[in-house]
């Protein structure tokens, strides 16, 4: 399974909050109709009622919502910001990847997620993706599991 697609990376992205990260880091998936223009709104507005739950780990958030909310297909999509923004998590925060999933199926959600946390154990990766200027480099990265 191939988890990044060069379609829905972007890198050096400068956004002013948390709300642009979202709505930045989700164009390319409803770009390509992954997920519908309201989607990034959806989760937005889920994350303000419940909280920074989408910071998953330093440095790392995984915005996503329900397919009711807008998922139209599996995709993943990353956004590697210039400058870090803060979410409001206090352990996690300065949050510079954003990854944007759409998801469709129980069975892929879960793929898609353990396969994203085994690329981000492995040391130096988040390193390595925050300094690329190479989507291809960035694309290897994931891909090589």
């Amino acid at each position: 399974m191939q988890l990044l697609d060069s379609s829905l990376v972007q890198l050096d992205v400068t956004v002013d909050s948390w709300q642009s990260a979202i709505r930045c880091a989700a164009e390319p998936l409803v770009k390509n109709k992954f997920v519908t223009k309201e989607y990034p709104e959806r989760v937005i507005e889920i994350a303000e009622k419940d909280g920074p739950y989408i910071v998953i780990a330093p440095h790392i958030a995984l915005s996503h919502a329900a397919v009711s909310d807008g998922a139209l297909k599996n995709g993943l999509g990353l956004t590697v910001l210039t400058e870090p923004v803060k979410f409001g998590n206090k352990v996690n925060d300065p949050v510079s990847l954003v990854f944007t999933l759409s998801s469709v199926g129980d069975d892929i959600h879960l793929s898609q997620m353990a396969a994203l946390v085994d690329v981000l154990q492995k040391t130096r990766v988040i390193e390595k993706v925050t300094r690329s200027n190479d989507v291809n480099e960035v694309i290897d990265l994931f891909n090589e599991r």
